[in-house]
């Protein structure tokens, strides 16, 4: 939980300012925010967190490209830390649903940041949406949402991409294996098309007209959700 203390003068970290358009700065590093910004550095990104917690400092130091404590709830100290130069930055705050505001607040303050907000309650993500954050995300919504259409049928994961339309991983049915893809009219008879597909022991590859599918491949196809679901549990 982030508090409403004054951070003594050397808990401070030395200024440093971020231009790079791939820099995140990631506030609050609990089990959300410590993945998210790990993940990024993964991926190559710099990273800056920033959290009120020694031990979670400590714990990710020399994890990330800059690690500081800090009360993110304080419009100096952001400024101090140089967010308000970020691009990109993420509220990664969980449990303190009124540290997540404040600091969604400070942020909005600054014209260059676009901000990413974690919500736990839908409450709490209508608050966000409504002081103007521009993306705002709801892992454990997200996450039943996912789940409830894993459980259902026979979809091996999905992805809700609008309200509406879907991404779907699934085995091939029977009615559309070892024929070329332009020869089917999926979209026609199903609604869906098949962007990807996976044969086993090898990755991922975009599909072409002239595909053939077979039994034991996987495949990715994207539609209406209902649309994508239904194809995805063709006998």
């Amino acid at each position: 939980m982030f508090s409403t203390r004054r951070p003594a003068p050397a808990e401070r970290p030395k200024e440093r300012r971020h231009t790079n358009p791939d820099a995140v700065a990631v506030i609050g590093l609990g089990r959300f925010g410590s993945a998210l910004a790990l993940e990024l550095m993964r991926n190559g990104a710099e990273v800056l967190g920033i959290d009120d917690s020694e031990n979670t400092v400590q714990e990710l130091n020399g994890q990330l490209t800059t690690v500081a404590r800090a009360d993110a709830t304080r419009e100096e100290a952001l400024r101090q830390l140089g967010v308000d130069e970020f691009d990109k930055v993420v509220v990664g705050i969980g449990t303190d649903i009124q540290a997540s505001i404040l600091v969604a607040s400070r942020l909005l303050k600054f014209d260059r940041p676009e901000i990413w907000a974690k919500a736990i309650t839908e409450p709490h993500a209508e608050i966000l949406d409504q002081l103007g954050v521009h993306h705002v995300i709801r892992p454990e919504h997200d996450m039943g949402v996912r789940s409830a259409h894993l459980i259902r049928g026979r979809v091996l994961d999905f992805a809700q991409i609008d309200e509406g339309f879907a991404m779907v991983r699934c085995a091939v049915p029977e009615q559309v294996q070892q024929r070329p893809l332009d020869t089917l009219g999926l979209h026609t008879r199903y609604g869906v098309s098949i962007v990807a597909v996976r044969r086993p022991g090898e990755g991922w590859v975009p599909t072409e007209l002239s595909t053939v599918l077979y039994e034991d491949d996987q495949v990715l196809v994207t539609g209406p959700t209902d649309k994508a679901e239904a194809f995805s549990n063709l006998s």
